[in-house]
């Protein structure tokens, strides 16, 4: 994961999350505190850990 977006959905909330050099650089507010500036394979990894979250890695065109 270097380059693209992680988009992840609840019940409560999708958005996405922006990755530049496998990290998270841009958040939708309900995610920016915890997810900004981590390494997006951290971040990842714990949407696909957590229950009731679906991710998806949509890497740069």
């Amino acid at each position: 994961m270097r380059d693209g977006l992680i988009w992840w959905s609840t019940e409560k909330a999708t958005f996405g999350l922006v990755v530049r050099d496998g990290v998270v650089v841009e958040a939708a507010p309900y995610a920016r505190r915890w997810a900004r500036g981590r390494r997006a394979e951290e971040v990842f990894q714990k949407g696909r850990e957590s229950g009731g979250v679906s991710v998806e890695w949509i890497p740069e065109q």
